[in-house]
């Protein structure tokens, strides 16, 4: 009878191990990836702007403490007469408007794993003038380490 039990207990162990070792651990570069989700415009002119991200390190977001600017998205607009798409130059700053905001790390602790997920911001002003009824935006997200993801640019957004 224990002969049996041994038996059986040994071939269960075996299919444990097996399947475990067929069982693949989700990796990603440490460099972070992120691409495009979803836009939501709302009345008024502030938009919610959703990316996908991932990465290899979980070093992604900031604590609460910290006021490091993780998130940098630059706003292109259609020009009306040569319906190009041109980058918004502030007077102010003598440059192209670029935003940036914080991204909090998750609650959890992900140091040191992989990590995928979402980010939402909320655009307080999608454009500069109601006049413009088609934008994109570049983004891209930087690391505590400093790595610097991709760039992607959304698709033509309409702004009603």
């Amino acid at each position: 009878m224990y002969r049996l039990f041994f038996k059986y207990l040994f071939f269960g162990l075996l299919l444990a191990v097996f399947f475990q070792a067929c069982v693949k651990k989700t990796t990603y570069p440490k460099i972070p990836e992120i691409s495009f989700r979803d836009f939501v415009n709302f009345p008024g002119d502030s938009a919610d702007l959703s990316i996908k991200f991932t990465d290899g390190d979980g070093d992604i977001g900031v604590s609460e403490s910290d006021s490091t600017k993780t998130l940098f998205i630059t706003y292109y607009y259609q020009d009306t007469i040569t319906l190009k798409y041109t980058a918004y130059y502030s007077p102010l700053f003598n440059d192209t408007l670029r935003n940036s905001y914080i991204v909090r790390a998750p609650k959890d602790s992900y140091e040191g794993k992989p990590i995928s997920g979402e980010v939402n911001v909320r655009l307080q002003q999608s454009r500069h003038s109601s006049k413009i009824k088609r934008v994109k935006y570049t983004i891209y997200l930087r690391d505590k380490a400093g790595n610097v993801s991709n760039k992607i640019i959304t698709p033509e957004l309409n702004v009603p």
